[in-house]
């Protein structure tokens, strides 16, 4: 049974199976398919990246365990790069201390890392099939797996060893539940993704939304106590050289002045906003990027009585938070819950062909020194690929195609609730 609201509404056929998953099909498929592209082109151009972060990770838990100060450490081949989650978290990492290498611990991290990323996958799998009251078939679910656990978002998280397969879990996990009505379960869920990132505790404005009170409570109260834990634990001066660390050394946004460089990995809408404005201030970006983005989620939030009413809604949401903040496309991977559900459950139609364009175009995850070094790799003139690198140059400049395929998701979105609001006689 579907929420009121939540049937076809014109466009494409529909089968009484649900709508076509062709469009859902490609999207996977391809997200998938550029994930081994990029494992390859690491593996062949750049293999000293494997395992860089857990390698952070795996020095900074040497440095706890011998009680110095673990924000203060790298590893000889990254010296910039070092631990920046809360304290308490290096307890996590402590096992992994034990081996005379990084290598043995990577090899499990890794594997602990596939399963989380099945785990997202089953929970997306299910949440699916219950509320379209139909079984997806072997293809449907191989796909979503591979797109969760080694697409062309998530693959550089598995080859860097990173936590980013967790948080998302922990956001998918929280996203079910709610969904659920077990509104504890969702808010120490959220303070999990958020105890590591940090920005997606943002998504408390979709439980004011909500009114998802227990939820509330639980979050805060879970991200508090793990805090106040890593106090107790490691001290205040630690804790204070994290909340600099992680957050304070952040709100520099120094590389966005005079125009982002369109190399620079950032994956936000304050990109074309730093072109438009080089000499900023920083706060006219921010605040040109929420005059951008609050609009559409407001609207979004108009009505979420039904189902997919509620899962445009969270992915306005989590859309928002991503193109806010300076995120990295590694993190990309907080929109699987409900952007793969959406893939298969929004009725044919205009909105469903912007969703899907959307999220197939964010798989082309590339920038001008990509596009570089694709052209270097095969056998073209040098001086006709250096013109096509000028020549592209100023759309990279102000926006990468991941950019503008989320924003196009976000507008289908958009229309999804106008249709819906017309169709229903809404103001």
């Amino acid at each position: 049974m579907t929420d009121a609201g939540d049937g076809p509404r014109g466009g494409e056929a529909t089968t009484a199976a649900g709508p076509p998953r062709l469009g859902p099909r490609l999207v996977l498929a391809v997200g998938f398919l550029f994930g081994l592209v990029y494992l390859a082109f690491v593996l062949a151009v750049g293999p000293w990246q494997v395992g860089i972060d857990f390698e952070v990770y795996y020095v900074a838990a040497k440095a706890a365990l011998a009680g110095e100060n673990f924000y203060a450490v790298a590893p000889e081949r990254v010296p910039s790069f070092t631990y920046v989650y809360p304290p308490l978290s290096i307890l996590l990492f402590f096992p992994y201390a034990v081996f005379g290498s990084w290598v043995p611990g990577f090899a499990i991290h890794t594997l602990g890392t596939v399963l989380a990323g099945l785990a997202t996958a089953w929970l997306l799998v299910r949440y699916v099939e219950r509320a379209g009251d139909d079984r997806l078939q072997w293809l449907d679910r191989a796909l979503v797996a591979g797109f969760v656990v080694a697409s062309i978002h998530a693959m550089p998280s598995l080859v860097f060893g990173q936590v980013n397969h967790h948080v998302a879990l922990a956001l998918t996990a929280g996203f079910v539940a709610l969904d659920r009505n077990r509104e504890s379960v969702a808010g120490g869920a959220f303070a999990a993704a958020a105890f590591f990132k940090v920005f997606p505790a943002a998504v408390g404005v979709w439980l004011l939304r909500r009114r998802a009170w227990r939820a509330i409570a639980a979050a805060i109260t879970t991200g508090l106590g793990l805090l106040a834990l890593g106090l107790v634990a490691f001290g205040p001066e630690l804790t204070a050289e994290y909340l600099h660390v992680a957050l304070l050394d952040r709100l520099d946004h120094g590389q966005f002045l005079g125009g982002l460089d369109p190399t620079a990995t950032y994956l936000t809408l304050r990109r074309p906003l730093s072109v438009l404005f080089p000499q900023g201030p920083s706060l006219l970006w921010a605040a040109g990027a929420l005059a951008v983005l609050a609009p559409p989620v407001a609207y979004c939030y108009r009505a979420i009585d039904g189902r997919l009413d509620r899962l445009v809604a969270i992915q306005a949401t989590l859309l928002a938070i991503l193109l806010f903040f300076p995120s990295y496309p590694i993190y990309v991977v907080i929109l699987l819950f409900p952007l793969v559900p959406l893939l298969y459950l929004l009725p044919a139609g205009g909105p469903r062909r912007l969703v899907v364009g959307g999220a197939l175009l964010a798989n082309a995850s590339v920038r001008l020194d990509d596009v570089a070094q694709i052209l270097g790799a095969l056998p073209l003139d040098p001086d006709l690929g250096a013109s096509v690198v000028s020549a592209v140059e100023p759309l990279f400049t102000v926006a990468t195609p991941p950019l503008v395929g989320l924003l196009l998701v976000l507008a289908g979105c958009v229309w999804y609730r106008y249709e819906t609001d017309v169709a229903s006689g809404g103001d």
